[in-house]
């Protein structure tokens, strides 16, 4: 029987014949793409070798960063150079007639480039230097082009990583560039296919995010462009209501309070806005001085997200993109994302996904800007001297198009031309992406009109009211929780609490506020659930098994989900039967009858059920062919049930349409024993390649083909690949792997080659790589790696007391590996309060690894956290490093300076450091700065020297570049002025002493200490 999806492809195939026979006489040129590369000016980083745990990171006490710890198993790159050196990145390029396109697969697949080919100018903001700032969820960021913000949080884990991107060409001429990601922290896929079409001056962008795990995985996206920030530059936001980065405070739009904030200049200080149910399919960006600008245009029913950032124009937001450029000047961004604020994140079930389409184009010569677009056409009208004048720019050509005005009554906020009365003027127009056209027509009296333009053939190209209503919109009601107390709330509104950290993944929150609502009420079944979702996602599968058991008890009939996860916690634990059940229940349930079949296909497969399998993998893609792994699952059940024939077909036209699709390629390769198949295109196009590939072997393991599995990663990560260079966790797999089918010496030798095998940045993550472990150290259980990887795996579930177990083996049996004493350090200190074991496992650390800064910063941080202040000083004084010390190691000596009354010492140091780069939004550097000075002026006042303190307070209050620091809303200056008063005062200088407490009163409002200082320059009036 051919699948539904295999049907709907073979359309698509024939579809896109027919297309490619329509243009072959429509004159327009091939779209071409080709490889290539590209050398740019770059300061590099330094990547941090040390894991960072959420359940140990996450909170203040134990926090390295400013940001939340769910990077694992990435790595941060938190340590920024600013030596410039030349780069040679790998480029794919894109090219059609209007539009040239740079992508760079190694910078996240970033678009640092995309050249508008009609006015010779970049669409978007070019950077031409690669330079990091402190603003990715890893640290590094780099500003410029198109970024794929995919999460699982703002700015993504991948903006300094390689991620997959391959191009192709289609058969209408068209042609793509499809970048993806198999994100490792989530195991989320995310896919972004950018088509330039013959004579389109539009890129034509597809985005789907996809769960293929068996976890219930928050969603994020936001696709991220950079445009130039001029004096004249316009935010286009067709809104009337604006809200801020929590979608908490509201304001009018465009003009709030008297200020316009559609336009950059008007902004003092950073700034986010995001529309609120904005009723428009498109918005963007114009510079009115340069007369261009880009326009986005998607369904505002499907992606609602539309957002604004400017880093203003005070000092703040010039030395912020100081650290992001070298000449290339200011910039805005234009968002677009499927949920409405960065606060908000959506949920993906077990093989869920959801996709949309958007579009993004230049326009030129429409004057200030643009009122009205959609994917073919963008207008602005002009209404003077009771003319009305209309500008209009194609994006592509169409040659006698009539353009028609009408006079239009009683029409109230909404899109159309409905209420058209008679017609103003028509005239036929020559449109195309190259030039913008202008038309002028007598308008009689102050009317609403409606603009229409069709093709010469009468097609509507588009059509728009003038001036262009905008509904009014209130304010969404916010949950009632916001803004409770614990002991206010009902037990529902903690549950939405709980599920809200649960989505943001802060584990450690959903759990207690979870477990607050089972205390309340021991049988919610939906907090019992989730929290059991939560268990078995930290692979505590007898405890999740538990709690899925007792919500059946009560609803056995409803949750299919319940009965999805518990019976994945059978077959985590080989209990098949069961799980084959399980899976049965929840196909009968709402929501879940795709990944019930799935669940039972699976169970069979490892029962060596073909048949079965086959028809449960056929109903799973019947009710959901969106089902990428049901759809996988399927052609390898066909494969193993002897039908190779039929699985090549399908993987065949899978792999015409999806061809980043791995286990494919996988499948047509173990098909025809044919390794090349796999390997060859895969180290072409892969960013994490030994990462995709564990993934892939994983996908016929867990169906029970182990030989297979085997084959695949042998044939793709260890044949031809020199031994130091072998991924380790790819060799404890293939020792389980052979273990399993009978050939214990191979087993054997790679158990061998793993124990010896010394690698950093390579940390296991994947639930399925825990049996892996368990299975290494059972037969040998000496081996020092593979104890600390299943103790970083544990750790990653947040099982930190089993994790600490492991780790401490790892260290007794080879102690000269720092990351299980450095694991063991955090642990010691931030879980058991045990400050002494604490100390003793960084001291060992460090003798392992003399030159890991990071070691010496959290060891002195456990110091001070002991009231052992000066030996902390001394540590991070006389630690032995390379390069430049770290930002954060200097912030924290200039603190421990700073609270030991050593302000000079505090200053000097923060002075004669060469630059920082802060994370975004801090200005701890020019704070610990202002102290130092209020600190070291206040001694003098008070040794009545005031001459000399007023100095201290004058130099508190300037901002030296090398801090990174610019003078902002977030920069508490009212104790500098408070002081600085106070010696004027004492010298005599009563007015000059006034004027200081008035400038300290003008100053922003912000901690409780700034504005008690507010206050004292106030009495000081």
């Amino acid at each position: 029987m051919k699948s539904n999806l295999s049907i709907r492809r073979s359309f698509s195939c024939l579809l896109m014949t027919t297309i490619a026979m329509l243009f072959s006489n429509a004159g327009f040129s091939q779209v071409k793409t080709w490889e290539g590369s590209i050398t740019i000016p770059t300061y590099g980083w330094e990547n941090d070798v040390n894991p960072k745990f959420w359940g140990m990171e996450g909170g203040a006490k134990g926090s390295t960063t400013v940001r939340a710890s769910i990077v694992y198993p990435y790595y941060m790159q938190d340590h920024l150079s600013r030596k410039l050196e030349d780069v040679t990145y790998k480029a794919i390029y894109l090219e059609n007639e209007y539009l040239k396109i740079t992508c760079l697969p190694e910078l996240g697949g970033r678009l640092h480039s995309v050249y508008d080919k009609t006015t010779n100018r970049e669409v978007f903001h070019k950077n031409n230097v690669i330079k990091p700032s402190m603003i990715g969820m890893r640290g590094a960021f780099i500003s410029g082009g198109v970024e794929w913000n995919a999460g699982p949080q703002v700015h993504t884990v991948t903006i300094l990583s390689p991620v997959d991107v391959i191009s192709g060409t289609n058969p209408d001429g068209s042609a793509y560039l499809e970048v993806s990601n198999l994100e490792k922290s989530l195991r989320t896929q995310w896919t972004v296919r950018v088509t330039l079409h013959p004579g389109k001056a539009y890129l034509d962008e597809e985005m789907r995010i996809y769960n293929p795990t068996d976890a219930m995985n928050p969603y994020y996206f936001w696709n991220c462009t950079a445009f130039p920030q001029l004096p004249g530059t316009r935010f286009i936001y067709p809104m009337s209501m604006g809200t801020d980065h929590f979608g908490v405070e509201f304001f009018n739009w465009p003009v709030d309070k008297g200020n316009d904030l559609s336009w950059t200049k008007n902004y003092a200080d950073a700034a986010s806005i995001f529309a609120v149910d904005c009723g428009y399919d498109f918005f963007g960006a114009y510079d009115v001085d340069l007369d261009r600008g880009v326009v986005q245009v998607a369904n505002h029913d499907e992606h609602s997200g539309k957002k604004a950032w400017t880093w203003g124009q005070g000092e703040y937001g010039r030395i912020c993109q100081m650290a992001l450029t070298d000449t290339d000047g200011n910039y805005i961004e234009v968002q677009s994302g499927p949920l409405q604020t960065q606060s908000d994140y959506g949920i993906l079930a077990p093989k869920g996904q959801v996709s949309w389409k958007e579009y993004w184009y230049p326009v030129h010569g429409l004057g200030d800007g643009f009122e009205f677009a959609n994917q073919q056409v963008a207008f602005q009208t002009e209404r003077k001297n009771g003319q009305l004048t209309v500008r209009m720019i194609g994006t592509e050509k169409f040659t006698g198009a009539k353009l028609t005005v009408y006079q239009v009554k009683g029409v109230e906020g909404v899109e159309g031309v409905e209420g058209v009365e008679k017609e103003i003027y028509n005239t036929v127009v020559n449109l195309s992406p190259e030039q913008a056209v202008t038309i002028s027509c007598a308008l009689p009296g102050d009317t609403q009109v409606a603009v229409v333009l069709k093709t010469a053939s009468g097609k509507e190209i588009g059509a728009y009211i003038n001036p262009l209503p905008l509904p009014k919109v209130f304010p969404p009601t916010q949950p009632t929780y916001v803004n409770k107390a614990d002991n206010q709330m009902t037990i529902q509104e903690l549950f939405l609490k709980a599920q809200k950290f649960d989505r943001a993944l802060d584990r450690n929150m959903a759990r207690k506020y979870y477990q607050m609502v089972l205390d309340q009420d021991a049988l919610h079944l939906d907090a019992l659930r989730d929290l059991a979702i939560l268990d078995f996602e930290g692979a505590r599968y007898e405890e999740a098994a538990k709690g899925f058991v007792k919500a059946l008890n009560q609803i056995p009939n409803d949750d299919g989900l319940a009965w999805y996860f518990l019976g994945l916690c059978d077959l985590r634990q080989g209990r098949v039967d069961d799980a084959i059940k399980c899976g049965y229940k929840a196909s009968r349930c709402l929501g879940t009858e795709s990944i019930g079949f799935d669940l039972a296909g699976r169970g069979e497969m490892l029962q060596k059920k073909f048949k079965d399998a086959i028809g449960h993998f056929e109903q799973a893609l019947s009710a959901n062919q969106n089902n990428t792994a049901a759809f996988n699952h399927y052609c390898i059940a066909l494969f193993a049930e002897g039908s190779g024939s039929k699985a090549m077909e399908l993987v065949k036209n899978k792999l015409v349409l999806t061809p980043t699709d791995l286990t494919s390629r996988a499948l047509e390769a173990v098909v025809l024993k044919n390794a090349l198949k796999l390997t060859t295109p895969a180290r072409e196009y892969l960013g994490e390649y030994d990462f995709e590939m564990l993934e892939t072997s994983v996908a016929f393991s867990d169906l029970g083909l182990l030989a297979e599995a085997a084959w695949i990663l042998e044939n793709a990560c260890i044949n031809g690949v020199p031994a130091e260079k072998q991924n380790i966790l790819i060799q404890y797999h293939l020792a389980y792997l052979f273990a399993q089918t009978g050939n214990p010496d191979k087993s054997g030798s790679y158990l061998k080659q793993a124990e010896v095998n010394n690698q950093d940045f390579i940390m296991a993550s994947r639930p399925e790589t825990l049996p892996a472990l368990e299975f290494a150290i059972r037969v040998n259980p000496k081996d020092a790696n593979a104890c600390c990887q299943l103790g970083n795996l544990l750790g990653n579930f947040g099982q930190l007391d089993e994790a600490a177990t492991h780790w401490t083996k790892a260290a007794e049996i080879r102690p000269m590996m720092s990351i299980p004493w450095r694991n063991l350090g955090l642990y010691h200190w931030v879980i058991r309060n045990d400050h002494a074991q604490s100390e003793e496992c960084f001291r060992n650390a460090i003798k392992s690894r003399p030159f890991d800064q990071t070691l010496y910063r959290d060891l002195a941080r456990v110091l001070v956290d002991e009231s052992k202040r000066p030996e902390a000083i001394k540590v991070l004084e006389t630690m032995q490093f390379k390069g430049m010390r770290r930002s954060d190691i200097i912030q924290d000596l200039a603190q421990n300076y700073l609270d030991e009354k050593r302000f000079e010492e505090a200053y000097s140091l923060l002075i004669k450091t060469p630059y920082f780069v802060n994370w975004e939004g801090s200005t701890l550097t020019w704070d610990l700065f202002n102290q130092a000075h209020v600190g070291k002026g206040i001694d003098l006042f008070n040794q009545k020297k005031y001459k000399e303190a007023l100095k201290q307070f004058e130099a508190a209050l300037i901002f030296p570049e090398n801090l990174g620091v610019g003078r902002s809303v977030r920069t508490e200056e009212a104790v500098g002025w408070y002081w600085k008063g106070k010696a004027l005062q004492a010298m005599g200088k009563s007015k000059e002493a006034a004027a200081a407490w008035k400038s300290g009163t003008e100053t922003a409002d912000g901690s409780a200490r700034q504005m008690e200082y507010k206050g004292l320059c106030a009495r000081g009036l």
